[in-house]
């Protein structure tokens, strides 16, 4: 008889009560689902900060029954989830080791240095339970596709067709999330020059009909380029 393969997840939140939702829903759906579901699931470990998951997953992978799935709050008291991630990866932990999603209660979340740090996805914390374990199942049978929350697929789509629609082009936007930087510091970004930086912005500030950089901000912030921090 071939064996069921296993979710071995290890969670990383500062908050007890997160972690113990979590573990909750997990042992809930298991018991519940135990001749229905190909794949089990369960809690092998957690932790409260990035050092202490380094440390414990670093060991860990080394063992018999090592866990292969880092379910990961964004914001933890010593470093950010997405540093955890990418401390692992260096350290050589591939996707086919550890699935990696990470979880947040931001309202604008940066994702694309969430999913560059060598995560599998990102999820909201306002999402249901239903949400998070149908999640870590697909993730988890499809390690290659990234995992991206439901309204945050939606809003980015959104900014695509808003940006396509305008006439910007994938330069463009790359500038208008950047606008939190001096010109300077984006041409060293980009590698390119501070005039072409100055043309791109003219381009872009044509193209919306609008007048200066402020209000390019304010454009990047509503459709989502820019956190609201950086508004």
């Amino acid at each position: 008889m071939q064996e069921t393969a296993e979710i071995r997840l290890f969670i990383v939140d500062d908050h007890e009560l997160i972690r113990f939702a979590m573990e909750s829903w997990i042992k809930q759906d298991s018991e519940a689902n135990t001749e229905q579901k190909s794949v089990s699931m369960r809690v092998v470990g957690t932790a409260s900060n990035g050092r202490d998951a380094i440390t414990f997953i670093s060991e860990a992978l080394t063992s018999e029954i090592p866990p292969n799935f880092l379910l990961i709050d964004y914001q933890l008291p010593d470093m950010l989830g997405s540093e955890v991630i990418q401390t692992l990866r260096g350290k050589g932990v591939e996707t086919s080791q550890l699935r990696a999603l990470v979880m947040t209660g931001m309202e604008n979340a940066p994702v694309k240095s969430i999913l560059s740090s060598g995560a599998n996805g990102y999820l909201s914390k306002q999402e249901p339970s239903t949400t998070f374990l149908s999640a870590i199942r697909r993730i988890f049978a499809m390690p290659d596709e990234l995992w991206l929350n439901p309204s945050e697929a939606k809003r980015m789509l959104n900014v695509d067709r808003t940006l396509a629609t305008a006439g910007i082009t994938k330069t463009e936007k790359i500038v208008l999330s950047l606008l939190y930087l001096t010109n300077e510091e984006i041409s060293e970004s980009l590698s390119i020059s501070k005039g072409t930086v100055k043309n791109h912005l003219n381009n872009i500030y044509a193209k919306l009909g609008i007048n200066s950089r402020q209000e390019a901000e304010v454009f990047a912030v509503k459709v989502g380029l820019l956190p609201k921090m950086h508004s």
